[in-house]
């Protein structure tokens, strides 16, 4: 990859090769602010069949759509929503629309999914054992909590939905910010305010019984590309039905001013019967990144345990499942 300073010393005229910024030690700049959000679907529609890109034409009026969508979300008129018994509504678990933060632009490549191998731009299939290990944790979701070990990392505030690793579009606070020196290269996600300090010397493996909500990261430069590796997760990992044993390689690549690829393969006999790669471009943005206050033992957490003895009490626990957030109720 040409930088500004080779242009000069090669004599290529600047405007020739895309200028990517470098760090004063001499890597590839990853850093500033990056927002992540896209309309891209994880996986390809069956509409789509073997095409991996759609045209111009295409994609203008997907995201059309999708932001009429979205403006008619905005609009319902509560009063009328609240008469149709089950319908969500703008405010249904405590969001409404001016707190969404959802993609309405699809990728700049006019991808028709963000995985990208298999070619066929679907995840593998999946396992017996890892739709097992799920409906299971579902199961204990959708009771009232003995603790708050019964419920899921997010209603714990323990991890965002979407903050990962591995990073991917979600409603709201799809920002991260990249923090980099020679030694070390820091991801810092919005979401639950996450953050990974990842060592660029190719770290260390560490005993297998060692085990983090985020894994154990370790980076090291190959050319202009950052590569990260992560395992040692614990028993809770579940990024789409994967399991503690996932092992996740991450490579951040600077494109140009604007933008950072990010492409990142999930490895796990467990859950999936071949790995499965995705790739998305970040976009440079100057938007702050906010504090998320939620943290572990909050408020929702400990009136969700008194309802639930309450609950106990009245002899109500299987008749009214309220307390449950939308995410979380049984499913037929």
């Amino acid at each position: 990859m040409k930088t500004l300073t080779s242009l000069f010393l090669f004599g290529f005229a600047a405007s020739a090769i895309a200028d990517v910024p470098l760090t004063s030690w001499g890597k590839p700049s990853l850093q500033g602010t990056w927002d992540f959000k896209t309309a891209t679907p994880y996986e390809r529609p069956e509409q789509y069949a073997d095409r991996e890109f759609l045209t111009e034409e295409e994609v203008a009026e997907l995201e059309q759509r999708r932001k009429t969508a979205l403006d008619a979300r905005a609009s319902v008129d509560f009063e009328e929503a609240a008469k149709n018994e089950g319908q969500q509504s703008d405010l249904d678990v405590g969001y409404n629309a001016f707190f969404l933060d959802i993609g309405t632009e699809y990728s700049k490549a006019r991808r028709t999914s963000l995985v990208v191998d298999p070619p066929n731009g679907r995840l593998p299939p999946v396992s017996k054992e890892a739709i097992a290990r799920y409906v299971a944790e579902r199961d204990l979701w959708e009771q009232p909590p003995r603790g708050p070990e019964d419920r899921n990392s997010y209603d714990r505030c323990i991890k965002g939905f979407n903050a990962g690793p591995p990073m991917t579009s979600g409603a709201y606070n799809n920002i991260m910010q990249i923090v980099e020196s020679p030694s070390h290269v820091v991801i810092h996600v919005e979401m639950v305010n996450d953050h990974r300090v990842i060592p660029t010397n190719g770290g260390e493996d560490l005993p297998s019984h060692m085990r983090f909500w985020n894994g154990n990261s370790t980076g090291v430069w190959e050319g202009d590309t950052f590569v990260v590796t992560t395992t040692n997760f614990n028993d809770k990992q579940m990024f789409r039905l994967t399991g503690p044993d996932m092992k996740l390689v991450e490579r951040f690549t600077r494109l140009d001013e604007d933008t950072l690829e990010y492409r990142y393969t999930v490895q796990d006999s467990f859950a999936y019967e071949a790995p499965f790669t995705v790739v998305q471009e970040l976009n440079r943005t100057d938007a702050d990144v906010y504090e998320y206050a939620c943290h572990e033992g909050n408020y929702a957490m400990s009136l969700m345990l008194k309802g639930a003895r309450k609950q106990e009490d009245d002899g109500t626990a299987d008749q009214d499942d309220t307390w449950l957030p939308s995410w979380s109720k049984p499913r037929e």
